[in-house]
């Protein structure tokens, strides 16, 4: 005898943690699945039963051992108990696809995604062992996936092999297959689409079928696969032709239907309603005994029977059986299914209405979420999912980035909104000047991103070029702009770093942003589409040095450029700034007694802008004190080099911030 009251154990590791509650005929399933001390939960459930998956699963493993959570898809009745466990302290993932996770979210979800499909469909959850994920679309949602367990050889389903039953039980029985059947005519989309996915199945070892719905499926694994890949179901269904049995002709057929109806109801309910009637149904055996209604009638009045006695709920229940023989027989929908047909026509015309509503809304919030509220362009979100599709498609693309090289002056002059209003123009521009095939993104501030997908590095070098000239002479900017640009094609990648799409997209993108980095040090305006030469030469890597005119200056300043590290002068601390807010400095070397803004004054307000707070900070000063260093180290100065400065320190350290930041 099971303890449904507990977790129970259905295989090394696996336990189910549900309620044994069902709902309108309908049982929800958790499984927790446990390894070394770490802890997958798959399909927790829906807030009817939300605390007791979570105490049985806190009973089995602290929540903080908790890595993941798998959705199958994006329902309720799996999805909604999610908040409850992380208001009790769930900090891991949530697995599933990203067309489901779009949906997910607005649970109120606060947990990071990891989207299977972006990894390989595979979770590892330690070291030794990895969870698969096999993609099921439109089965029933476009982003459905099921879990596999490889050393278990268990198949963790979500809707697939379901079923509807009165009588649930943790295991299936010989009468499972009929509560699948009905389960599957009515929430799967065709017959192709569910055959394709149980041939896919085929190559998988499989002793053990874990539903998210039903019982769980221990014997005669294929004949379950089987029978889903061989079953007519879906809103367009058109079975092929069949002639009537034989043997019991229409009696054949209501059998099936009496079938059903156990199977959804009960076998005590079921008597109840055939006591008295035309028709003597043996509930064991679950069939039509004997009956007065000739065979003429028998097909019209035995609906009829049921309408009267238990209404259209029972018709409702058995409608897609009902219809499928119908069509498969050539028999007339019974009288009895008018009224019901009727709602239901009117119901699934207000359904499509609703549809088309939530999908226009839906494809405006997906739009909303992949669009920049400044320029309307797509944005980075978006940029990352084309790439990552294309590279993942086989396809080569060239990736270029480009930035408004004055865009913090504009900002800083004449305030944010025109700053906003000159990357709009940008965006115009842009959008006019490249082929409705390539797709224009803003990345983040002045930074935009074009993807073409069928030009090669040196058609795309010699449009940036054009695109260039276009940008320049353009008049509607408040002043005029230039922009740098990065060009990256993805077949320059090293072949080692191809294999996994993520770890390609990755590539290009740091190439890219590396290459407009190399742009903005050459000067406004140019192009590279090389990381070779000045890539690793230091003429790269920008120097800025604050000191007072002097031949100490002087001599720094040559020092440092015989390193070939290009050097920029300022002789007080407001020029410093300005030059440094302008952009382009990799390092600043600078006096702590210099006019208008000291050293560690001008260490402070850089501090407050974010573009200029990483960068590195050398404090040079002949009054080196115990004082003046600890105020330096507060604000983050690493470097305080007493003067007179031995040069071979201050070229080595340098060096050593140079390699860094390459």
């Amino acid at each position: 005898m099971i303890d449904y009251t507990k977790p129970v154990e259905v295989a090394q590791g696996l336990w189910w943690v549900g309620s044994q509650t069902t709902n309108q005929h309908l049982q929800c399933n958790p499984f927790l699945f446990i390894k070394d001390g770490q802890g997958m939960l798959f399909d927790p459930g829906s807030v009817l039963d939300a605390q007791v998956v979570l105490e049985k699963t806190r009973s089995l493993l602290p929540l903080s051992n908790l890595k993941a959570i798998v959705c199958s898809h994006q329902d309720p009745d799996l999805c909604a108990a999610i908040p409850f466990f992380e208001k009790a302290g769930f900090k891991g993932d949530i697995c599933c696809h990203e067309r489901a996770a779009l949906l997910i979210q607005y649970y109120g979800i606060q947990s990071p995604f990891y989207l299977v499909n972006h990894h390989s469909y595979s979770y590892s959850l330690n070291a030794t062992t990895s969870i698969g994920f096999i993609f099921a679309p439109y089965l029933h949602f476009p982003g459905s996936i099921m879990s596999y367990l490889p050393e278990q050889q268990a198949l963790i389903s979500g809707d697939l092999f379901g079923s509807i039953s009165s009588d649930w039980k943790l295991y299936a029985d010989e009468h499972y297959l009929d509560g699948m059947k009905a389960f599957h005519e009515v929430y799967m989309p065709s017959h192709e689409i569910l055959s394709a996915a149980m041939e896919g199945l085929e190559s998988y070892p499989i002793r053990l079928i874990c539903p998210q719905h039903g019982s769980i499926i221990d014997k005669n694994i294929e004949q379950h696969i089987e029978t889903l890949k061989t079953m007519q179901c879906g809103l367009f269904l058109q079975p092929r032709k069949l002639n009537l049995p034989l043997e019991g002709g229409v009696r054949s057929l209501l059998d099936q239907v009496v079938l059903r109806l156990v199977t959804i109801y009960g076998e005590q309910e079921i008597r109840k309603t055939f006591e008295n009637s035309p028709f003597t149904v043996n509930i064991k055996k679950r069939k039509i005994a004997k009956t007065t209604v000739p065979e003429d009638r028998m097909w019209e009045d035995f609906y009829s029977f049921l309408e009267q006695k238990r209404g259209v709920e029972y018709l409702s229940s058995i409608s897609s059986l009902v219809e499928l023989l119908g069509r498969q027989y050539d028999l007339d929908i019974p009288v009895a299914f008018a009224t019901l047909i009727a709602t239901s026509e009117r119901t699934i015309k207000e359904k499509e209405a609703e549809l088309k509503d939530l999908e226009k809304k839906l494809k405006g919030l997906e739009e909303s979420m992949y669009r920049d509220p400044v320029t309307s362009l797509y944005n980075k979100e978006f940029y990352q999912a084309f790439l990552l599709k294309e590279l993942e498609g086989g396809g080569s693309v060239v990736s270029l980035v480009l930035g408004i090289d004055n865009l913090q002056r504009i900002n800083l002059d004449y305030g944010s909104s025109e700053g906003d209003r000159t990357m709009r123009i940008l965006s115009e521009i842009l959008l006019e000047s490249v082929d409705p095939h390539v797709q224009v993104s803003r990345v983040t501030g002045g930074m935009f991103a074009l993807l073409c997908t069928s030009l090669t590095k040196e058609q795309a070098i010699e449009r940036a070029a054009k695109l260039s000239t276009r940008i320049a002479e353009e008049d509607r900017f408040i002043v005029p702009i230039t922009v740098s640009m990065g060009i990256v094609h993805s077949d320059e990648i090293d072949e080692a770093k191809r294999a996994d799409s993520a770890q390609f997209a990755s590539e290009i993108n740091n190439t890219a942003a590396f290459r407009l980095k190399l742009a903005r040090k050459k000067g406004a305006g140019s192009i590279v589409s090389t990381s070779a030469g000045e890539a690793g030469s230091r003429s790269a890597f920008n120097i800025l040095l604050v000191d007072v005119p002097s031949f100490s200056r002087d001599l720094l300043k040559q020092t440092l450029e015989k390193e070939r590290y290009r050097v920029q002068v300022a002789d007080n601390g407001l020029e410093a700034k300005k030059l440094v807010l302008a952009g382009g400095m990799d390092l600043i070397v600078c006096e702590l007694l210099i006019p208008k803004l000291s050293g560690l004054t001008l260490r402070k307000e850089l501090l407050g802008n974010p573009a200029a707070a990483g960068i590195p900070f050398i404090l040079i000063s002949a009054n080196k004190q115990e004082q003046t260093v600890r105020r330096a180290f507060d604000l983050g100065i690493q470097h305080f080099l007493a003067r007179p400065l031995a040069l071979y320190e201050l070229t080595g350290l340098v060096n050593l911030i140079a390699e860094k930041e390459a």
